[in-house]
């Protein structure tokens, strides 16, 4: 049941749809879908809470979020167990999104996803963004800042001329841009378990500070000396001239590699 929508209030959302509930092969899929949209101010605040799945956030010219949420799970029950909660006001949206129960036995049925396809003004600020295990892409933003945390898959910004914090316990960080702006950004990208690339164009200048712990760093704005080396622990300079750009990395276990794009 979907509750109605009242400006400045909790809205609240189950997504349910009627489901033919008969004999299911073993392994079906069962989804449910949902669109909706909110007005938000283009400096506004938007927050995302998610599940296991994916999650694609979305710049656009637009003064409101739209949000296509997909379900999925192998039962009725636990597909209508699955719960997104909006708390939708002029200035901030938050989305909170809720599992099934983990179920009591080892071997009992234990799926639930969701899949976000989400646009939000691209000038507003992502205050936070959560998901345990996907894949995670924002894509087009130029609020003041971007905040993201993924516990294991992949994490990919691109093309966001906005400060950001994003993290990453296990898999792969990579930042994107396929041109740069004059603009103050300050990147502090971390991971812990997993590889990082960043990857700018060649006319590129930014302040590049970039640490490998149990791994090693390499970048194709490097000296031809220093690349040739390929055992930096280590790298901190500027390339260009006044550089509006900072890359702070960091891998835990794992390499960090700077490509540079030739279009």
């Amino acid at each position: 049941m979907i509750a109605d929508f009242k400006f400045g209030a909790l809205v609240v959302f189950s997504l349910g749809l009627l489901l033919l509930i008969g004999s299911l092969s073993a392994g079906e899929v069962l989804e449910d879908v949902v669109e909706r949209r909110f007005p938000l101010d283009p400096s506004g605040t938007f927050s995302l809470r998610a599940i296991d799945g994916t999650v694609e956030i979305y710049g656009t010219d637009s003064r409101e979020v739209k949000i296509i949420a997909t379900k999925k799970a192998f039962s009725p029950e636990r597909l209508n167990a699955i719960a997104i909660r909006v708390d939708a006001r002029q200035d901030s949206v938050n989305i909170e999104t809720t599992p099934p129960p983990a179920p009591r036995h080892h071997f009992s049925d234990r799926s639930g996803t969701v899949e976000y396809t989400i646009n939000v003004p691209q000038t507003a600020r992502i205050a936070r963004v959560e998901l345990p295990h996907g894949e995670l892409v924002i894509d087009g933003m130029r609020g003041a800042s971007i905040a993201a945390n993924l516990g294991s898959g992949q994490l990919v910004t691109h093309n966001c001329f906005c400060d950001q914090t994003i993290h990453v316990k296990q898999g792969a960080l990579n930042v994107f841009f396929d041109w740069m702006e004059e603009r103050l950004i300050s990147i502090e990208g971390e991971i812990e378990d997993g590889n990082m690339l960043a990857r700018l164009p060649t006319d590129a200048a930014f302040h590049l500070h970039a640490v490998a712990k149990g791994g090693h760093v390499s970048s194709d704005f490097s000296s031809m000396e220093s690349r040739k080396r390929g055992d930096a622990l280590e790298i901190n300079e500027v390339i260009g001239d006044a550089p509006a750009t900072k890359l702070s990395l960091r891998a835990s276990e794992g390499n960090i590699h700077i490509s540079e794009v030739i279009w």
